[in-house]
């Protein structure tokens, strides 16, 4: 019985292919699973029904609209039959190019977008001058929409899409007819929160996150803007913004107004994560975290971290107090213990910090605070054995123009720290500070490119010469967010047992251009230097040490995971010959390099 079965099921399989229809002249698997996919159905047809002559002629039209919507206007089909077979001969003939936009503004004749038409091409993320299909260039409506209401027009829309067809030059222009419906002036905003603690508490949160003021004109940029900052904050798991029906303005027919209502959902406010990271010369790491989001009904932050690694432990609990006596000014707090057992040196630490951050035009931060820190250090190289116990004044600047966090296009992030320790045994300065530019391949301000992104840091120490300085609080240089061909603190000197000196002052450059390859997965290449030097300020280029490697990226909805493999230019050898430098060192993490 089973053998009968699979003898039917071959027949019936061999008898599907030969009624199948057979589309010559066409190479695009692309085009050609989408003819067979709207075309009829040609296991079975009776070659002089009516219906099939009806069928053959409505099939060969689809396959023209297809083939016109790839920019194939001239496309030839003919049909022909056999006994068992319907056969579509497609010539193809010259395929046209996508080469002009023209937006017409059906109510405001006059309106000027300032928009080239070179920047039109980019702003619908289509090449000029290329094949296209007509899909891309429809998909291409939601995009100039979206221009236009970060330019004021609130209930801007398309009224029309055509494409005109030259048949001599073989050229594809697309015209927009666009309604902008006016320029929408915000009259009024109002706020809806669903909270479990007094709704009103987190009202003053929200309101000092919102970039407009009543009177503004409604701008989509400042909309997401705001969206944003209240999602990245972790306190809401929701934000719906809606806009009233416009009215029109008494005195001005091109303006309108609108009120705009913000529905704020609140998160759970308790989160617990826990991830691994992995470096050749760190092993693996473990990182647990938790989070309250909203500790005393205000936007507050609450969090505690552990990060074990075979050398590391560091335990911190972190309180974060927002908008404190201003708006967005931010109160940061931090008690932290860290015990590190490295090659240089075993130091145990406790202390406390405390910074009061304040936000200029949003994206500039000056801070300034108080910390105070006991540590016990014992220093491998010299055996000596130093308690440290001090006050410290840190002051701080930051300021990040990136256009995103986690996978920025272009722009540039820059923090640089001074702390002024006093104590009774030592005082000192520590001054550090880092800055990276994300630089696109192409200016491009509406589709992704390639990056090229570039860091830099210098750290540099003041002190008294007869105060020593615990050897845990010198710089070193190498590892996972160093100089990835170098092992953990490697760059700088070393002695004949491998362990890193440190030193008073330390320089870093890097450079790594980013390819996304597809939506999800991303490589880069990257080289980096590093050196670390006795003086108190470094000596760019002074002994450098340049490591190499290549990265994948995995893009998630949270972060990039990486994975990065890396080599150094030199291997350097202790005058007893030991080699000191692995031939490559392996990171996994989570999260851009820099």
């Amino acid at each position: 019985m089973s053998l009968l079965r699979l003898l039917l099921f071959i027949l019936l399989f061999f008898s599907s292919i030969a009624n199948a229809a057979v589309i010559n002249g066409i190479d695009d698997e692309d085009i050609l699973n989408l003819i067979n996919s709207k075309i009829s159905n040609w296991k079975d047809f009776s070659k002089e029904a009516i219906s099939t002559k009806f069928k053959l002629n409505s099939d060969r039209k689809q396959i023209k609209t297809i083939l016109s919507s790839y920019g194939y206007f001239d496309a030839e089909v003919v049909v022909s039959q056999k006994s068992n077979e319907v056969i579509f001969d497609v010539k193809l003939n010259e395929r046209y190019k996508f080469n002009d936009i023209a937006l017409i503004y059906t109510d405001q004749p006059d309106y000027k977008s300032g928009i080239k038409v070179s920047q039109a091409f980019d702003l619908i993320n289509i090449e000029y001058d290329s094949y296209t299909n007509t899909k891309q260039i429809g998909d291409g409506q939601d995009k100039i929409i979206n221009f236009l209401k970060k330019n004021g027009f609130a209930f801007v829309n398309i009224s029309s899409l055509k494409m005109k067809i030259n048949k001599e030059t073989k050229k594809i222009r697309a015209v927009y007819k666009i309604t902008l419906n006016g320029k929408t002036m915000i009259d009024k905003t109002i706020i809806n929160l669903e909270s479990k603690k007094d709704p009103d508490l987190l009202k003053s949160f929200i309101k000092n996150r919102i970039p407009w003021k009543d009177g503004d004109f409604y701008d989509l940029k400042k909309i997401i803007e705001m969206k944003d900052d209240l999602m990245s904050s972790g306190i809401f798991s929701g934000i719906d913004v809606k806009l009233s029906d416009p009215v029109w303005d008494d005195k001005n027919s091109k303006i309108s107004h609108t009120v705009v209502t913000i529905n704020v959902t609140e998160a759970p406010l308790r989160d617990i994560s826990a991830g691994l990271k992995y470096g050749s010369s760190e092993k693996v790491g473990v990182l647990l975290s938790w989070t309250h989001y909203n500790i005393n009904g205000k936007g507050s932050k609450l969090s505690t971290l552990l990060d074990m690694t075979k050398n590391l432990r560091v335990a911190r609990v972190k309180y974060n107090a927002y908008d404190l006596f201003y708006k967005k000014q931010d109160l940061a707090t931090q008690i932290f213990y860290t015990k590190e057992n490295v090659a240089a040196y075993d130091v145990s630490k406790v202390g406390v910090e405390t910074i009061l951050w304040q936000t200029f035009a949003r994206k500039f931060n000056l801070g300034a605070g108080l910390c105070c820190e006991n540590s016990k250090t014992k220093d491998k190289i010299d055996a000596s054995r130093i308690e440290f116990n001090a006050f410290g004044v840190p002051l701080g600047m930051n300021f990040d123009t990136t256009d995103n966090y986690l996978d920025p296009q272009k722009g540039t992030r820059c923090l640089a720290m001074v702390t002024p320790y006093f104590s009774k045994k030592s005082n000192m300065t520590l001054f550090h500070a880092k800055a990276s530019v994300y630089i696109p391949v192409k200016e491009n301000s509406f589709k992704s490119s390639p990056v090229i992104a570039i860091f830099s840091k210098i750290g540099a120490i003041f002190r008294d010469k007869n105060h020593k300085i615990p050897r845990d609080k010198l710089f070193f240089s190498g590892g996972a967010n160093s100089v990835r061909g170098y092992g953990y603190q490697k760059i700088g000197e070393v002695d004949d047992k491998k362990r890193p000196l440190g030193g008073e002052s330390v320089f870093e450059i890097g450079i790594e251009p980013r390819f996304k390859i597809s939506e999800d997965v991303g490589l880069v290449i990257f080289f980096e230097g590093g050196t670390v030097c006795s003086s108190k300020v470094p000596h760019p280029f002074k002994k450098m040490l340049f490591g190499y490697g290549i990265g994948v990226r995995y893009y998630t909805p949270l972060a990039p995971i990486r994975l990065d493999l890396a080599f150094p230019t030199k291997r350097r050898k202790t005058q007893s010959g030991k080699r000191i430098d692995s031939m490559f060192n392996l990171y996994i993490s989570i999260g851009q390099a820099f």
